[in-house]
């Protein structure tokens, strides 16, 4: 039950630290260019939502509503 029981309990991790992962050109293109898509979003919801004016007034329900929770 110790650390050489490891390559045999698991042997994904251990076939996976046999060669390194690189990451390619594309992928790293890819990657830079989704990264820079959801941050480009993100600025933009953001200065939209914060620039909207004050609403003049604010709409409330009427207080006389009937929710049918009485009638029996």
């Amino acid at each position: 039950m110790g650390v050489d029981m490891m390559p045999d309990t698991f042997p994904i991790i251990a076939q996976a630290a046999d060669e390194p992962v690189t990451l390619t050109i594309a992928g790293a293109v890819i990657m830079t260019l989704s990264i820079g898509l959801v941050l480009t979003l993100l600025v933009f919801c953001m200065c939209r939502i914060l620039r909207e004016p004050a609403p003049d007034e604010h709409h409330h329900a009427p207080l006389n509503i009937d929710t049918h929770d009485l009638d029996s």
